[in-house]
């Protein structure tokens, strides 16, 4: 039961012909044009990406000179704060400022001892206990003088006694601990 197309109307060959056709059409669409598809796609997707990753890089291009005068302004505040919060140990110059502070009242020297330093994240603290004999005025124009400091001082453990020796002019005996900082940023120690 062979199918002779030669018998059969010329339109039913034209059908058998658009059927297939059709079908290799759609098989070759499945299997080819599906596949460039998806790349395409693909492509297009990427190609958004980098256009985004362009704009983001010409944002940036636009905010840098006012970047670079930021951090020209973070390096001015960072060279105010070093003075404040200096990156070395300066015991001689604290200690000669210090020495200064007392002369200049009635206040006599016990000690002065440097103590280790106490790692803390972005800096170092720096203790250092003091003894003194003096007036209770006189101490306490000591720490207002050491509040003026250009460095961070901070005092605690403050300890005030009747003078050891009663000499007259010293009515108190005062011990404390200073606590200085020193930054880490370069280098610290």
């Amino acid at each position: 039961m062979a199918l002779d197309i030669n018998e059969k109307p010329w339109y039913v060959a034209l059908i058998i012909g658009l059927i297939l056709g059709v079908i290799i059409f759609a098989a070759a669409h499945m299997y080819l044009f599906e596949d460039m598809k998806a790349e395409i796609e693909g492509l297009e997707s990427e190609i958004f990406e980098l256009e985004r990753e362009i704009e983001k890089g010409r944002q940036a291009k636009a905010d840098l000179p006012r970047l670079e005068e930021d951090i020209r302004g973070y390096e001015l505040e960072l060279d105010r704060l070093t003075k404040i919060l200096p990156t070395a140990k300066e015991t001689p110059v604290l200690i000669k400022r210090l020495k200064q502070l007392i002369e200049r009242g009635s206040l006599r020297f016990q000690r002065f001892t440097p103590g280790g330093f106490v790692d803390q994240n972005y800096y170092y603290e720096w203790p250092i206990a003091v003894e003194l004999d003096g007036t209770y005025h006189e101490l306490g124009l000591f720490f207002d003088r050491l509040s003026s400091f250009s460095r961070i001082i901070n005092v605690d453990e403050l300890k005030i006694s009747p003078a050891r020796d009663k000499d007259g002019t010293h009515t108190i005996h005062a011990t404390f601990t200073q606590r200085t900082f020193i930054y880490k940023g370069d280098g610290g120690q």
